[in-house]
């Protein structure tokens, strides 16, 4: 009796055609609805209940913790999805794939025994061609009017009972009263939590807000780490530092606020060696978690240093030991370095000058450094490089290097001839002049400087001499002034005073001048020099008299004591 028929299409409802019974038909018409209708309250009501509480555990944990967004959109997503599935299984799923006609017979049969088989009977023999050939068409007719005389009081009601759906709106119902009633008393703190679980950005209502001052930091290994926190709203009287070593070892520290600002807290944590994260907990609230990252600092691994000399000296460039930086003023030491890690900022501090040179790094290989430094003429003592990493960290306590600075000292220069430096001449004269001169390391002019006391109310005048274009280191030189050459020429009675200058090749830190002695000469007549000269020949005579009374005085003595005889 159950068995389909044979013209209906496996998987399809088969519905009383509207041929047959119009009362059972309709009759299994409202079953379906009410199905229908009792399915779709239940996901509702399950939908909402899990909604409900969803919601609630987000906002719970999120006013514990303060859940970060992504948290918080991984529990949206995973509600409405939740939601979603209880909808689609409980309601979309049995609308979809509703039950045919014979299943709802048969729902009917077993809800309403009395029936005994007559309702599926009725059904399936009252479709058009469900008779065969010769079958009492009579007898067919009876049983369905029999059947829909039992079924005209027959309420839907009574075949798809509303039990659990009223237990779970009741659920819903009680539920949401409950959320109401806590959102109302709570409404401030919860109004906050539901915008952030619906992933509206706000802070979580807290009696007292944590601020930390910095958050994530970077610092040196073995470096000294200060975690400061305010507290806005309710200032606590104690606080707590929450740390996570790297190695997972926890540990706890009891904050105090400082005196004179009872919202500040704050924290030394000593010779940091290792990373951490930490988070600060002020009564009822507390910081997100932040990381200190402590890294090795920047060093000097290979530090080479070059003195470049400067181009008059012709010395070139020469390789210098760290510990012998004596370095010639107004020459340039060059530096190249590399560091244990790249760098991003590299200078040279400058002792004595309180200056810094920067680095130059090389852009393939940033711990490849470079630096060349001008030597001043004075004051500058030492030299220490100080690195930054990618990160910012800065090398601690370098090593300084001291400089000790070697001037270019100034020429010298002597008159070797004439001796006497007050003389006469007569205005026709040569006088010859004669002279050494020598420099550090090289020569580059010499001047004759001269006064003439009736000339030019004793202007001064210079003349070059001649050096054939050398620059020599030392020089011994004697030339020839043809007095009668200078204009205006001297007279009688003038005094000439003259004295030489050299001047270096030092075009860096210079240039540097030797200047001799000076020299006076008195322009006379001839009459008086030849009467000088004179003087000077009977003072050399009358000298060599004396060495020769000397002489024999000298021969006497040491011929008396040959001739003692011995006691």
């Amino acid at each position: 009796m159950t068995t389909p028929m044979p013209n209906q299409a496996p998987g399809r409802a088969a519905r009383l055609p509207r041929g047959g019974s119009a009362l059972l038909s309709a009759r299994l018409d409202a079953v379906r609805t009410r199905l229908a209708v009792v399915a779709c309250g239940t996901a509702a009501s399950l939908a909402l209940s899990w909604v409900l509480v969803a919601l609630a555990g987000v906002m719970l944990a999120d006013w514990w913790l303060e859940l970060p967004l992504w948290a918080r959109t991984v529990a949206l997503l995973a509600n409405l999805a939740g939601c979603a599935a209880l909808v689609f299984l409980l309601a979309v799923r049995p609308l979809l794939r509703q039950p045919d006609d014979d299943a709802l017979a048969l729902m009917v049969e077993k809800r309403r025994p009395s029936f005994r088989t007559r309702f599926i009977a009725a059904v399936q023999l009252g479709r058009p061609g469900a008779l065969s050939q010769g079958a009492s068409r009579e007898l067919v007719a009876a049983l369905v009017a029999e059947t829909e005389k039992l079924a005209a009081p027959l309420n839907a009601g009574e075949i798809v009972p509303a039990s659990r759906l009223k237990r779970q709106a009741r659920n819903a119902a009680l539920l949401l009263a409950l959320a109401v009633a806590a959102f109302l008393h709570t409404r401030e703190i919860s109004g906050a939590l539901l915008q952030r679980a619906l992933l509206i950005e706000t802070e979580v209502p807290r009696k007292t807000r944590v601020d930390v001052v910095g958050g994530d930091k970077l610092i040196g290994r073995g470096d000294s780490v200060t975690i400061i926190a305010r507290a806005r709203g309710y200032a606590p009287k104690t606080g707590t530092l929450l740390m996570t070593h790297a190695s997972g070892h926890a540990e706890e520290i009891n904050l105090l606020p400082e005196a004179g600002d009872a919202r500040k807290f704050s924290q030394v944590i000593e010779n940091v060696q290792d990373s951490f994260t930490y988070k600060v907990r002020l009564f009822d609230g507390a910081s997100p978690r932040f990381r200190v990252e402590a890294v090795p600092r920047p060093e000097i691994a290979f530090l080479e240093a070059n003195q470049i000399y400067p181009a008059y000296t012709g010395l070139g460039t020469v390789r210098r030991s760290l510990g012998d930086l004596v370095l010639l003023a107004g020459s340039k030491l060059q530096l190249r370095a590399s560091a244990t890690k790249d760098i991003s900022r590299a200078t040279v501090s400058l002792a004595g000058l309180n200056k810094e040179v920067p680095m130059q790094i090389n852009a393939t290989n940033r711990r490849e450094l470079t630096a060349t430094i001008p030597v001043p003429v004075k004051e500058l003592s030492g030299i220490s490089l100080h690195l930054a990493d990618l990160h910012g960290v800065r090398s601690k306590d370098p090593a300084v290097y001291r400089v000790d600075i070697l001037p270019d000292k100034p020429p010298v220069v002597r008159i070797t001839y004439p001796e006497r430096k007050e003389d006469l001449v007569t205005a026709m004269a040569t006088m010859l002049i004669g002279f050494e001169a020598s420099d550090d390391y090289a020569l580059g002019k010499v001047f004759l400087r001269y006064k003439i006391s009736t000339a030019e109310q004793g202007a001064e005048k210079s003349l070059e001499l001649d050096l054939g274009g050398e620059t020599p280191k030392s020089l011994r030189h004697r030339f020839e002034w043809p007095l009668r050459h200078l204009s205006p020429p001297p007279t009688e009675g003038s005094l000439i005073e003259f004295w030489l200058e050299v001047v270096d090749t030092n075009n860096e830190t210079g240039p540097g001048t030797g200047i001799s002695e000076h020299y006076v000469v008195r322009v006379v007549s001839e009459a008086e020099k030849r009467a000088d000269l004179m003087n000077r020949v009977n003072d050399y005579l009358g000298g060599i008299t004396e060495v020769a009374r000397d002489q024999e005085k000298l021969n006497e003595i040491l011929g008396g004591l040959i001739r003692l005889k011995p006691q």
